[in-house]
């Protein structure tokens, strides 16, 4: 399984790091990329695909949504879907940022 990074959820890791300098917070995203791959790859989608199906507006079809949790701050929305044997990341969304 290969974990695949749209250049949308590149983009949102970059907005993250933004909005998280507005509140003085140090920049998270090369962390979280790592943390959200050691995630994905420690996956059996043969046994069971993680988090829920999901829709939302102008994003591709069966899109899924699960919640990873870094260190003790709230969970972060990681938005990805499944093609073939390989994870393709969509988006990425602290609770707290701007609504979608």
């Amino acid at each position: 399984m290969k974990v695949k990074w749209r250049a949308s959820a590149v983009t949102s890791l970059l907005e993250l790091d933004k909005w998280r300098k507005t509140l003085e917070l140090t920049p998270i995203a090369k962390h979280l990329k790592g943390k959200v791959e050691e995630y994905f790859l420690k996956q059996d989608l043969s046994l069971y695909v993680p988090g829920r199906q999901v829709a939302i507006k102008n994003m591709p079809t069966d899109l899924r949504i699960v919640l990873l949790s870094i260190g003790k701050s709230e969970p972060y929305k990681v938005f990805y879907r499944v093609s073939g044997y390989d994870i393709e990341i969509i988006l990425i969304r602290h609770p707290r940022q701007k609504q979608l």
